[in-house]
């Protein structure tokens, strides 16, 4: 038998082979000597599940954007491991090196065949060979543009091919988006000589992929975008031709693409210096600059040497490597000293479809150093552009000013009274920021909160990215509010010397190093949760007056009402964790201990309002007597707590565990209670009205009474949401504490009286106590406005006076709870008692002053009031 003979016999009836089919065998050694990287590559288990969904209901269809036998390795192995759909082609792409010797070896001989005895070229184009296998419902991938490095060369075969089986087949194909992504570098505007000859960041070369992929298989991920249901684009676009449905569908899949991209690494990166300069070149800029020098006679250079100096002092300088040695260190961070980071999936995703249409600003609540990289640290392990992170020029200390600056970090100063010009140019740095289409992050209570409250909304910077926005630096902005929780935080014990009254510390590298002692601790849980974004474009054209006919004060009003919205919206996201449910508990009563059962008892009814209040729990309360249990055991071995009674295997059934509380560990968990205790305020309010009647009885109107003078006395304390009626809030309160059977409600002489049953005072004190500490801390510093009688005194004279008198009145008895002798609380008190024209301030020598207005009355009045709650 010839060899033209033996040729044809053993290519008879073996179908057709080609270069571009993927099998289950692996071509040994090839394959072994990348298996073990291809295995670090990773896909959401999100998009896990809606692939498997998807290869449920039809066929899938994986599209690259450009051509890659590396993409294609990686997204057969991921199939594999992963149990996806798995693709049996790659159409346009040799696969043959990777293919199994003996299906390689038929590829060669079944084109030999073609070639010899029909005189033909095997091409699966003409034979329609993935048309063929989408109708076998079988999986392949396709790329949609050519190599860069080769020209752009659109081939509209492949896609035609599955419109044309879509016709013929009874289940959708669906075509899904992939990106993979080899790190998270963003791109820079740089034609180096490497771009040149090994390619673009975006669309390298087949080395420069390799090479890149080597060297961040770690980080690498495949990023699935929504798919594209093959039947509903065709019926969508049934008007037009194939050609131009498949030129349409096409560039919706790149798009596709190309926003997840956006939505990892960001728009292209201009240098520092290069930011520094467009910054310096804006026109409001150079106007205010041209003035500056001809009102003052200075030369124009000096005055942009100003600018520049002041430039250099804010500006990020963004360096990747030092957001990858960032992820290293923390990753080991939240899992030594934390029990991990809990994330809020679905607020991601909406901040991932966000980042794809519009620059947006991430307004994070304050409570610990660790939340300046806490996001960025999110961001990067769930794919998600990384933000330009605002913080104070205080964090500018030693190498770790350096390294912050380096990580996206920019810097601004605590005020700009008296330097306007700073102002400016701070001002159109933000600007240029999103003008170039950059996240910016900034913590909008300006500085940690201490107390574990929402602080006050600043608007300075808030106010600066409206303006930014009304210049035309971005077509859209989204302003994204989010919570930041910990079970327990590593400035723990200075934020409690600063509440008594101890001055705040500078920071410094070597106190940050000295505090890693805490590694030897636990700390329990980090929680972020995302609420919805604020579209700036939307917000202000609902607005009854635009940006530009408002008066300086309406901008004001308004910067104050998106700055209070935000806060808002990060409370009502704020995360119920164990150890700050147990923290009210211990603290709604004054008492030293604390029996177990009624502990648990107290627990169970301020839960049972939380969930009536349709809060968010953390994961840890899926198994709730576990997650108290271990919180109970923290508290003792932190030594906050201490524990007698009933031991294990203790026969005396009569001896009931008791938790005891020294006054000095109560501040402790004053900051823990402090982070959901707004979600009680309305039912604390109420709950002190009814208890602050001696009599079962009480009419309708003094609770309403109460409830409005307790919301104003605390406008410094809590952020209030001014959009819900307080008759709405409080006939909400007696709802639900009507149907726990603590009330019942009657009708007197056409008015309605509340009457308290059963155990209904009883089951209202704890709820009461939760704000008792403020309502004493109150009622100190109104006596302390005594001191006032002799003549005025500094802010801080005052301040100290107020602690000093705060801890006599507290050995004496006249205060029960430890946590009432705050520094912070006194300082709010202050400040309503300037409000309510009790006190005055002044200036004198660079010190804030305050002394007693003429009227007396008003104070009488309100010591009165106030006295009845106590």
């Amino acid at each position: 038998m010839s060899v033209k003979s033996k040729i044809r016999l053993w290519t008879t009836g073996i179908g057709e082979y080609y270069s571009g089919s993927l099998y289950r065998q692996n071509r040994f050694p090839l394959f072994w000597l990348f298996s073990r990287v291809l295995r670090r590559v990773e896909l959401a288990e999100e998009h896990v599940e809606e692939l498997s969904k998807l290869s449920k209901r039809g066929v899938v269809v994986y599209a690259l954007k450009n051509k890659s036998r590396l993409n294609c390795l990686i997204l057969r192995e991921l199939s594999f491991r992963k149990g996806i759909q798995r693709p049996v082609y790659c159409h346009g792409i040799s696969m043959i090196i990777w293919q199994p010797f003996f299906p390689a070896v038929r590829v060669f001989l079944s084109h030999l065949f073609h070639f010899i005895f029909k005189k033909t070229i095997l091409n699966p184009d003409k034979t329609e060979y993935l048309k063929r296998i989408t109708l076998d419902k079988s999986s392949s991938i396709i790329y949609l543009r050519g190599s860069e490095f080769m020209g752009s060369k659109y081939v509209r075969d492949p896609i035609i091919q599955l419109i044309n089986a879509q016709r013929e087949l009874d289940v959708p194909v669906y075509l899904v988006p992939e990106l993979v992504a080899y790190g998270r570098r963003r791109e820079k505007k740089d034609k180096t000589l490497l771009n040149i000859l090994f390619g673009q960041r975006g669309n390298p070369g087949a080395l420069r992929r390799l090479i890149t992929f080597l060297r961040n298989s770690k980080r690498a991920s495949v990023i699935s975008a929504r798919p594209i249901n093959l039947a509903e684009f065709i019926k969508k676009n049934e008007d037009l031709s194939e050609e131009d449905i498949s030129c349409s569908l096409r560039r919706e899949l790149i798009d596709r693409i190309d926003g997840e991209k956006r939505a990892i690494v960001g728009p292209v990166l201009k240098s520092r210096e290069e930011i520094i300069g467009t910054v310096l070149r804006d026109g409001d800029l150079v106007e205010f600059m041209e003035d500056m020098a001809a009102d003052g006679k200075k030369d124009y250079n000096m005055v942009v040497r100003k600018a520049e100096k002041y430039l250099r002092e804010i500006a990020a300088d963004y360096n990747e490597t030092y957001i990858e040695i960032w992820y290293r260190v923390l990753t080991w961070l939240w899992n030594n000293i934390y029990d991990g980071v809990v994330v809020d999936r679905e607020g991601l995703a909406r901040i991932r479809d966000v980042s794809k249409k519009m620059p947006f600003v991430i307004v994070p609540c304050h409570r610990s150093h660790t939340d300046y990289l806490l996001l960025s640290y999110v961001f990067y392990k769930y794919n998600i552009q990384l933000p330009f992170v605002a913080a104070g020029t205080n964090m500018l200390f030693g190498p770790l000013g350096y390294i912050f600056r380096k990580s996206g970090t920019f810097f601004v100063r605590r005020s700009f009274r008296g330097n306007v010009f700073y102002g400016e140019v701070f001002a159109k740095y933000v600007k240029v920021l999103l003008q170039e289409g950059l996240p910016i992050e900034f913590f909008i209570e300006g500085g940690r909160s201490r107390t574990g409250k929402m602080v006050m909304p600043r608007y300075g910077l808030l106010s600066m990215v409206i303006q930014a926005y009304e210049e035309g630096a971005c077509d859209d902005l989204a302003i994204i509010p989010v919570f930041i929780g910990y079970d327990r935080i590593l400035e723990e014990k200075s934020y409690l010397e600063e509440l008594g009254g101890a001055p705040k510390e500078r920071e410094k590298t070597l106190a940050v190093i000295k505090s890693r002692k805490l590694l030897k601790k636990r700390y329990g849980s980090v929680y972020i949760n995302i609420a919805e974004p604020i579209l700036l474009k939307s917000y202000l054209a609902s607005r009854e007056k635009s940006l530009d006919d408002m008066t300086v004060s309406e901008r004001q009003s308004l910067y104050r009402k998106i700055g209070y919205e935000i806060v808002g919206e990060i409370s009502e996201v704020s995360v119920v964790t164990p150890f700050s449910l147990i923290a009210l508990g211990l603290l709604s009563h004054y008492r030293r201990g604390i029996s177990h059962g009624d502990l648990m008892s107290i627990a169970n009814e301020l839960y049972d309002y939380l969930v009536f209040k349709n809060v968010k729990f953390s994961s840890t309360f899926d198994n709730t007597d576990k997650a108290v249990e271990d919180v109970l055991n923290l508290l003792e071995s932190s030594g906050i707590i201490s524990k007698t009674g009933t031991e294990e295997g203790d026969e005396d059934e009569f001896e009931e565990i008791v938790y005891s509380l020294a006054d000095d560990k109560r501040l402790n968990l004053e900051y823990y209670k402090n982070n959901i205790l707004h979600f009680f305020l309305p039912l604390s309010f109420v709950a002190t009205s009814i208890l602050s009647s001696s009599e079962d009885t009480v009419p309708l109107y003094q609770i309403m009474e109460d409830y409005r003078f307790l919301k104003r006395l605390f406008r410094h304390e809590f952020i209030f949401d001014y959009k819900k009626d307080d008759v709405d809030e409080v006939n909400s309160v007696l709802s639900y504490i009507y149907d726990r059977g603590m009330i019942v409600g009657e009708e007197r002489a056409s008015e309605a009286w509340i009457e308290v049953k059963g155990k209904g005072r009883t089951n209202l004190r704890p709820f009461a106590g939760l704000i008792h500490n403020y309502i004493e801390s109150y009622w100190v510093a109104i006596r302390g406005c005594s001191y006032l009688k002799k003549g005025e005194k500094s802010e801080k004279d005052f301040i100290r006076k107020i602690q000093k008198l705060g801890a006599k009145m507290r050995k004496k008895g006249e205060v029960l709870r430890a946590e009432a002798l705050s520094r912070s609380n006194y300082q709010n008190a202050v400040k309503f008692l300037t409000d309510a024209e009790i006190l005055d301030k002044g200036e004198r020598k660079n010190a804030r002053i305050y002394f007693l207005t003429e009227d007396k009355t008003r104070i009488e009045l309100l010591r009165h009031r106030l006295f009845k709650f106590l």
